[in-house]
């Protein structure tokens, strides 16, 4: 039997050491808008996506997480975050197998955002 709810998206809730200087981080150097903040609890936006940002009581250390993003027109996305020195050396932009392109980099407290674009959506 099927429910006649709508899931509309998800929202990645990532977890951080202080809910202010990531939104910081988001805002200043990924272009992010922000959302909102209520102490441990933030968030912030671009576009169609939002990201949720808490602050977990008697996390140390903080175990990161992960999202993926799917964006279009990835390279100028890459180059312009490489520009910014947030992707890592090592962090080549990459078509994978299963049928995108992708690029990750990680936040200052270890959460890893991977930009999906998927082939024949964008550049």
């Amino acid at each position: 039997m099927s429910s006649a709810s709508y899931f509309a998206r998800g929202i990645p809730m990532l977890p951080v050491a202080n809910v202010r200087t990531a939104i910081d981080f988001y805002v200043d150097v990924l272009e992010f808008k922000f959302g909102f903040n209520a102490g441990s609890y933030g968030g912030v936006r671009r576009d169609a996506i939002e990201v949720h940002f808490w602050t977990p009581e008697g996390a140390d250390p903080l175990v990161p997480s992960t999202c993926r993003i799917e964006v279009t027109e990835i390279r100028k996305l890459y180059s312009a975050y490489r520009e910014r020195g947030v992707v890592q050396a090592d962090a080549d932009i990459a078509a994978k197998p299963w049928g995108t392109t992708e690029f990750s980099v990680h936040d200052p407290d270890g959460n890893v955002l991977t930009f999906v674009e998927v082939f024949g959506l964008g550049s």
